[in-house]
C-alpha cells in the first residue's frame, strides 16, 4: 500500500514523487479527489487536474457524495485545509470505514497536509506552528484514521517546533513524522523515501533523527 505525504508547500516542490505516483497508476486510471476541508472545492480540483495531467489518468472526480463507493478509484487524493473540520467530516460519515478499506485494498493515497495529518494515528499535531489550526468545532476525539501506523504526521514544520514535537510525542505516546513544507515522502512496505528539498524530521522515543532527501529509512 503506497502512501504519499506532502507537507503542505507548492506542489512544483514535489514533480518527482507526482511522477512516481503516476508511474504506479494503472493506464485509464480514474482518481477520487476528497477535498471537503478545502474552501473552494473545484479550485482545488483545477488544481489538482493541472500538476496531475497525464495520459494515465483518464479522469479525476470530486468526491462529494460521503456513500460512494471508493473501490471504483485507481487512487484517492486527499486535499488540505483545516484538519479538525476533515477529520470530523470523514468520523462522522461514511468515508471514514471507506477510506480504511481503500487503504487495505493496497491502492495509492496522496494526502497534503491536513489530508496527511488524518492518515496518522492522532491530529493533535495540528495545533502546533505559528499557523496552526484552530478547532472551532472543539472536538472529542482527536484520534486519526491510523492508516500510517504508528505514525502521526506534523505538517508545515519548522525546526522551531521540534522541541515541542518531542513534549507531544510523550502526550500522544505515536512517533511523528515533521514535515517540512518542502518535504514529501512515500511510505510502503515499512520503507519511507523523501521527496522534495527538505529533510524528513521523525521524532520517536529513541530520539529525533534526520531522513535526507532521495535517503530511506526503514521502520
Amino acid at each position: 500500500m503506497p502512501i504519499y505525504l506532502t507537507g503542505g508547500g507548492d506542489q512544483e516542490e514535489f514533480s518527482q514523487l507526482d511522477r512516481l505516483f503516476i508511474e504506479e497508476l494503472p493506464s485509464g486510471a480514474k482518481i477520487g479527489l476528497l477535498a471537503q476541508a478545502c474552501d473552494d472545492a473545484n479550485e482545488a480540483l483545477d488544481r489538482i487536474e493541472y500538476y496531475f495531467a497525464d495520459k494515465k489518468i483518464s479522469s479525476i472526480e470530486l468526491v462529494t457524495d460521503v456513500r460512494v463507493d471508493l473501490s471504483q478509484y485507481s487512487a484517492l487524493i486527499i486535499e488540505g485545509g483545516n484538519t479538525f473540520n476533515l477529520i470530523k467530516a470523514v468520523r462522522e460519515s461514511a468515508l471514514f470505514n471507506s477510506l480504511k478499506s481503500f487503504a487495505n485494498s493496497g491502492k495509492p493515497i496522496y494526502a497534503d497536509s491536513a489530508g496527511a495529518i488524518i492518515l496518522g494515528s492522532d491530529v493533535h499535531t495540528a495545533f502546533l506552528g505559528d499557523d496552526g489550526d484552530e478547532d472551532e468545532l472543539k472536538l472529542q476525539d482527536y484520534r486519526g484514521l491510523d492508516i500510517i501506523s504508528p505514525f502521526c504526521v506534523h505538517a508545515h514544520a519548522t525546526s522551531d517546533e521540534l522541541e515541542e514535537l518531542n513534549d507531544l510525542l510523550y502526550q500522544i505516546g505515536s512517533p511523528i513524522l515533521a514535515m517540512a513544507e518542502e518535504c514529501g515522502i512515500r511510505i510502503s512496505d515499512n520503507e519511507i523515501k523523501v521527496f522534495g528539498s527538505h529533510e524528513l524530521w521523525i521524532i520517536d522515543f529513541e530520539g529525533r533523527k534526520s531522513i535526507a532527501p532521495q535517503s530511506s529509512n526503514e521502520f
